[in-house]
């Protein structure tokens, strides 16, 4: 990740010049703690949950001779509800799956919300069965204007002035998860019920109206300033003698407005709370204020007491504050810097003693690596995915509208809009490339495997065994590309021996045997064995080739090559580590070369001959003047 790489190399880096001996003569005490220095830059939002986070679960357990309750059963639905929302949120991810188009509608001020599948923040289903007519312009009404207000303002209203009423507004149609009561009953027994909800809803229809109050999976509470306040409570009360409860609970939606974002995600440059860049920044921001924020100590050779009293404060408080820090943050996982930090302080002289300056300078400068393993631990967490924040709204936005003097002029399908990228949406997208694809292997497949061509003319490569050959888009469409990619895997899983024996023209090597050999040596058994055109690479100084790579190095080398083609192969002091057939364009640019240092060796000799014989003429001029 190259992202990664220069943010742990700025952080060292400035770790490292803030710990170097500077030339000034004053000393610099942080006041800064150790919290302030670890905030990132991008601020949380402050907001009330839609929905609760990971909760435990349990499940109801039924045996022989149970008497099982309402309780029982609702909780083994509570179960697979929370099961079934879990793997949403948190496997699947949330927005909009498929269909759910907003486009216009046959009346002034309407749209249309075509049927669709959308998983919600808190991972409720939303399933849009039939079209949906929506009025856009009734619910501006009743968003700007309302009929009553709440005690708390809740939710928030947006009023234009009158003289704006012409000017172009733009609004987010929004959908939402919602519950809603129905087909109610008149139970056997009357027992108190926790529901709250009367079957009639203040109609004289009685338990066939269907009434009952809608309720929200995610609950009915609203946010006023950073606090949580309810509007809506449930209360427990008797069922009255003839009321009805609900035998069955439909799951829909709720269509609404809401003001457009103010900045959408794809404009913001800052990274974004549940993203890898967010997560670097918010550790590395603090490492990288703490490093710079490291005292700067007197470089006189004879420094005054005061200058070494004043310098021992100093070290002392920043050895406080990168301790502080280190432990309130989490992503340190390296549980022996503290001990070494620790050691750094205590490694520091009384300003009495003699050698007390350079003592302090070595603390500071002992710190470097101690920042530069800070930094990685933070890299190395920010790399382990979190589990999301809980949201704080369960709405979905599905396109903004603009409108001016009563009348949409506009639908934007993409602003504001979460698309859930799936495989449903990745087939859409990509299902020309993953056709061309599939078609290839499957004829390729049927060809190898079913087929009832000749084995040896067709199937098999004549040439090379191994061809190293640039892998561009061409392979996508071009079958010919295709089949030398197929080929050459075909022949490093067959082997040199096997191939030569379907294929005795192919003169296969396996030069797998060469890895560990003497460098001089596997330069020889590749002369005898036909290979003229082989270069050869250090990696002494590579720091890429470390251990790991040395290691793993072997099992690329291949293991059918034919005789005569290029190779470069790898070595690390005498021993050889990896060899691989040299790709076409490297052989041409060392052609190319090759032949350019020849003409310049020419057009030397031929500049070396010009001016020898326009001395020898100089020379004989002058004899014949004489």
């Amino acid at each position: 990740m190259p992202t990664t790489i220069k943010t742990t190399r700025r952080i060292y880096t400035a770790a490292r010049n803030a710990m170097a001996a500077p030339a000034q003569t004053s000393v610099y005490a942080p006041a800064i703690n150790a919290t302030s220095a670890s905030n990132a830059s991008a601020s949380t939002a402050c907001c009330c949950a839609a929905c609760a986070g990971l909760t435990c679960l349990d499940r109801t357990r039924f045996f022989s001779g149970q008497l099982l309750s309402e309780g029982d059963l609702n909780n083994e639905q509570r179960y697979w509800l929370a099961k079934s929302r879990l793997h949403n949120r948190y496997l699947n991810g949330w927005g909009v799956v498929c269909g759910m188009q907003v486009v216009c509608g046959q009346c002034d001020g309407w749209v249309t919300v075509r049927s669709g599948y959308a998983i919600d923040p808190c991972g409720n289903d939303i399933i849009v069965c039939n079209d949906q007519n929506f009025n856009v312009l009734k619910a501006i009404q009743a968003c700007c204007a309302p009929t009553t207000q709440t005690p708390n303002c809740s939710p928030l209203r947006y009023n234009p002035p009158a003289e704006c009423q012409n000017m172009a507004q733009k609004w987010c149609i929004t959908i939402q998860y919602q519950e809603q009561q129905s087909r109610m009953i008149t139970p056997l027994q009357q027992t108190p019920s926790t529901s709250g909800n009367s079957c009639g809803g203040g109609s004289s229809n009685g338990c066939g109206c269907g009434g009952g109050s809608q309720t929200s999976a995610a609950g009915s509470s609203s946010t006023s300033a950073c606090g949580c306040s309810s509007t809506a409570t449930q209360t427990t009360a008797a069922v009255p003698t003839g009321a009805c409860e609900p035998t069955r609970i439909v799951e829909g939606f709720q269509l609404g407005i809401v003001a457009p974002p103010q900045q959408t995600e794809r404009e913001t440059k800052t990274p974004q709370p549940g993203t890898v860049e967010y997560q670097i920044e918010s550790c590395t921001t603090g490492l990288t204020k703490l490093a710079l924020m490291a005292p700067t100590l007197p470089t006189s050779a004879d420094p005054t007491p005061s200058q070494i009293n004043q310098a021992y404060q100093a070290v002392c408080s920043y050895l406080t504050l990168v301790n502080q820090y280190f432990v309130q943050n989490e992503f340190v996982t390296h549980c022996s810097l503290l001990d070494t930090l620790n050691t750094v302080a205590q490694s520091l002289l009384p300003p009495s003693s003699d050698g007390a300056m350079a003592s302090y300078q070595a603390a500071l400068t002992s710190l470097g690596p101690l920042f530069y393993q800070a930094a990685r631990d933070c890299l190395c967490t920010a790399l382990l995915p979190p589990c999301p924040p809980n949201p704080c709204d369960n709405r979905l936005i599905l396109a903004c509208v603009t409108v001016q003097n009563g009348t949409i002029t506009d639908i934007c399908p993409f602003e504001g809009r979460q698309q859930l990228i799936g495989y449903t949406a990745l087939n859409y997208w990509l299902g020309s490339v993953f056709s061309a694809v599939g078609s290839l292997v499957d004829a390729r497949l049927e060809a190898e495997c079913c087929g009832e061509k000749e084995f040896y003319n067709q199937n098999v490569p004549s040439e090379l065994a191994y061809d190293r050959t640039n892998l561009t888009t061409d392979l996508v469409s071009n079958p010919a590309s295709f089949n030398r990619v197929f080929t050459s895997f075909f022949s490093q899983q067959m082997g040199a021996s096997l191939l030569n024996m379907v294929s005795p023209q192919m003169r296969a090597v396996d030069l797998r045997p060469l890895a560990g050999t003497a460098s001089a040596d596997a330069q020889q058994l590749l002369a005898k064995q036909g290979f003229n055109n082989v270069s050869v690479q250090k990696i002494d100084s590579d720091p890429s080739w470390d251990a790991v790579a040395i290691a793993s190095a072997s099992q690329f080398i291949p293991a059918a090559v034919s005789s005569g083609q290029p190779l470069t192969v790898y070595t690390k002091g005498d021993a050889v580590v990896g060899i691989e057939v040299t790709d076409p364009t490297t052989v041409l640019q060392n052609s190319v070369n090759t032949q350019v240092a020849d003409l310049q060796t020419q057009i030397t000799s031929l500049q070396n001959q010009l001016s020898s014989l326009q001395a020898s003429a100089t020379t004989g001029g002058s004899a014949r003047k004489k």
